[in-house]
């Protein structure tokens, strides 16, 4: 074999041979988002997993860090990056040493403006040793939902401020189920849109508020049950403070009467049963 041959052929392994240790040490980089489609002021959450393969160790978050963890969200198209308003990082301080491995749970809308609707893609991406891992792209929706009511409230020590409350719903895992969007006005300020749980649309769901700020909302879930859900509306604040299953009276009471009294409740004659020795 030529000298010149003996020099390619040593090249090509060494190429191949650090190609092979390159993808030996491997960073898995994954990405899990809870749903698809998200109705517009919903909290965006997804999981970050990620599994250390190689023989470093990766530091992010920590002065002098050269790992970098971040996201990448486009909308509507390749080039259409939407920019994070928030500087902070993802998670805090964290080391992954070889082996090891980390997940964890993030609401993107925290970082993101995602209100506008519309679809996103989205990524993560982890930076080591000047090489970039990268989750595989997931797509998602934002959508307005599907309205049902809404009400308006005012506050007596905020004459310029309105508060709007919007009754919508939206199909999710072959169930319908319903949302509560709160919105400022003016300011535009979007509080997170609250589930309320499954609906069922054969009776439209009950919104009410009080001058005290008290939100309250009864749907029914069930064809015997209705969820009820009470909020604290005040000028700075939202809050859940109750939340509970209600049975239907007229339902409850027709199959209280059943238990007891069997078909003759609907008022049909009872058929009388044959006694177990009369089967001729």
């Amino acid at each position: 074999m030529s000298d010149r041959r003996k020099t390619v052929l040593s090249a090509w392994v060494c190429a191949a041979l650090c190609a092979a240790g390159a993808w030996a040490q491997q960073i898995d980089v994954k990405m899990t988002l809870a749903y698809t489609v998200y109705v517009v002021g919903e909290p965006v959450l997804v999981q970050f997993e990620i599994l250390n393969a190689t023989r470093d160790l990766l530091e992010f978050g920590t002065a002098g860090s050269k790992d970098v963890l971040m996201v990448e969200i486009t909308q509507g198209g390749q080039y259409n990056e939407v920019k994070p308003f928030r500087s902070d990082p993802f998670v805090g301080a964290l080391q992954l040493k070889p082996g090891q491995s980390f997940q964890h749970k993030v609401e993107l809308d925290k970082w993101f403006p995602l209100l506008q609707e519309g679809k996103y893609m989205v990524r993560l991406v982890v930076a080591h040793g000047g090489i970039r891992f990268e989750s595989t792209k997931k797509s998602f929706d934002v959508v307005p939902g599907i309205p049902l009511s809404e009400g308006v409230q005012m506050f007596v020590k905020r004459q310029n401020l309105k508060r709007l409350f919007k009754l919508v719903y939206w199909p999710r895992n072959q169930t319908e189920r319903l949302f509560l969007r709160i919105e400022d006005e003016p300011g535009s300020r979007m509080w997170d849109s609250i589930d309320l749980g499954i609906m069922l649309r054969g009776a439209p769901p009950k919104l009410d508020l009080s001058p005290e700020g008290e939100v309250t909302v009864i749907h029914r879930s069930t064809q015997d049950a209705y969820i009820r859900t009470v909020l604290w509306s005040l000028p700075d604040s939202v809050e859940v403070v109750e939340r509970n299953s209600l049975v239907d009276p007229e339902i409850s009471a027709s199959q209280r009467v059943k238990a007891l009294y069997g078909e003759m409740s609907d008022g049909k004659e009872a058929t009388p049963k044959k006694s177990w020795w009369k089967f001729w």
